[in-house]
């Protein structure tokens, strides 16, 4: 154990200061700051506190910049699962005790709590005997690589150090942990998460041309990264037309059935179509609310906050809830009103698709380019190509197509490029552009031939 100097200690050298040379003053500040002193016992923490010294939630974990102390406040931390983690997690400073957690007898002042060493930080998972199994996570670890190497949840982190209290005027005024009456050692385990869940949400890969992503956010095999377990404005898709579907693949895609699965909210626009033979679990956008321009519209637009999605699987084994969660912003839809539904595209020229998009029931107009890609913010020449990111209608979807999107504004496979080509607004050139969605192609050319279009769904306010 660590030695203190009491304020016995502190006394004898007081004394001996004393018989220095000072001025009357400067002896008269001396002896004001001795009468404050308070004989009696050592300061401690609540004895509540420290029968569970070993489980003390005044440890914090540091994330990204923020401190989080507790079980309830770490159990909100932002996780992201498929991408490294363990350089944003830090151990925060020392929580100080508040005053149910601090005691005195003798009614001395708190002066601080510190630790004697650093504070270590062990990680571990959980093996097949559920037995906890320290290591240490590499920098490229992510929860979804390390679940597929076998070294699955649930992940726990555990803190500890020696502990110092200080009073500010008791004597003594110290107190140490681990002490003659505490043996246990100060510490904190948190269950950082239980089960790696969902680690992708695989939309049509297509088009090989538009494979990249500036954000780092695809993944040209599986589709988009699980950006958050519990933030649904990160992850994909932010978009959705009627007939549009997608993949969730866990860690472990055979453990897919180990669940029941079920649509928590958002069924309004959205189903779920389960393959237990596969393990396959899609979500889909083809309820007759979907269909419904006006009602899509009011669901996505007109609420003023989006339309929040969370699909849930819960383990048979453990009872545990694994949750994929997301929020749609923007909504699409084919222009042509007696085709919606139906399993081919229509084409004509830019002029009427844009006045067809009008004429949908809710509020819709023809799609400008940075609702559809993000092609035209890498403008160069005339040509451009789009990236596979999360917030625009091809950057989320690609290549869409009845095979990929059943039902939607996509065309069929017997069905030329020319319903592959989309036109759409410009509004900074004031001119009509058309993006290519089977090689990711935008660009803007005096054109008036017919291809395809789609509609976005905007604000009463938009009158454009």
């Amino acid at each position: 154990m660590i030695s203190l100097m009491n304020k016995h200690q502190f006394n004898v050298i007081f004394f001996l200061v004393l018989l220095l040379p000072f001025s009357p003053l400067s002896y008269a500040f001396l002896i004001a700051q001795t009468v404050k002193t308070v004989h009696g016992n050592h300061p401690s923490l609540s004895s509540d506190i420290e029968k569970h010294i070993d489980d003390l939630p005044l440890f914090g974990l540091n994330f990204e910049g923020l401190d989080y102390y507790g079980d309830e406040e770490v159990d909100k931390i932002p996780l992201v699962l498929s991408y490294p983690f363990i350089n944003k997690f830090k151990v925060a400073n020392i929580k100080q005790p508040d005053s149910n957690q601090y005691i005195d007898l003798d009614g001395d002042q708190l002066d601080f709590l510190s630790t004697a060493n650093d504070i270590a930080m062990s990680w571990y998972y959980t093996n097949a005997q559920n037995k906890l199994v320290q290591f240490t996570p590499k920098t490229t670890d992510t929860f979804c690589s390390l679940a597929q190497s076998k070294i699955v949840g649930p992940y726990k982190v555990k803190l500890a150090a020696d502990l110092l209290l200080f009073s500010k005027f008791g004597d003594p005024d110290a107190n140490e942990y681990p002490n003659e009456l505490i043996s246990a050692h100060p510490g904190k385990t948190y269950s950082i998460l239980k089960e790696a869940g969902v680690c992708y949400a695989k939309p049509v890969l297509l088009p090989t041309a538009a494979t990249a992503s500036a954000a780092n956010q695809w993944d040209k095999k599986n589709g988009f990264l699980t950006q958050s377990v519990s933030e649904s404005d990160k992850n994909f898709p932010t978009t959705g037309f009627y007939g549009a579907q997608f993949d969730l693949l866990l860690n472990q895609q055979e453990l897919a059935s180990n669940y029941d699965w079920k649509i928590v909210q958002g069924s309004e626009l959205t189903t779920l179509k389960l393959n237990p033979s596969l393990n396959k679990i899609t979500v889909a956008f083809d309820t007759d609310d979907a269909k419904d321009t006006g009602k899509a519209w009011q669901y996505v637009i007109g609420s003023g906050t989006g339309y929040k999605v969370i699909v849930q699987g819960h383990n048979k084994t453990t009872n545990y809830n694994l949750n994929y969660v997301f929020t749609l912003t923007k909504w699409f839809s084919g222009y042509n009103k007696t085709n919606i539904g139906m399993p081919k595209a229509t084409i004509d020229t830019a002029p009427n698709i844009a006045k067809g998009c009008k004429t949908l029931d809710g509020h819709y107009r023809i799609s400008y380019p940075d609702e559809v890609s993000n092609a035209t913010s890498k403008v160069v020449g005339t040509r451009v190509v789009f990236t596979r990111e999360i917030g625009t209608l091809l950057g989320e979807w690609g290549d869409p197509s009845q095979t990929a999107y059943p039902n939607s504004w996509a065309p069929a496979t017997t069905q030329s490029t020319l319903y592959k080509r989309i036109w759409l607004y410009d509004p900074n050139k004031k001119a009509y552009c058309d993006l290519h969605t089977y090689n990711a192609i935008y660009h803007c050319s005096a054109e008036t031939d017919r291809k395809a279009g789609v509609c976005t769904a905007v604000p009463e306010s938009d009158t454009n």
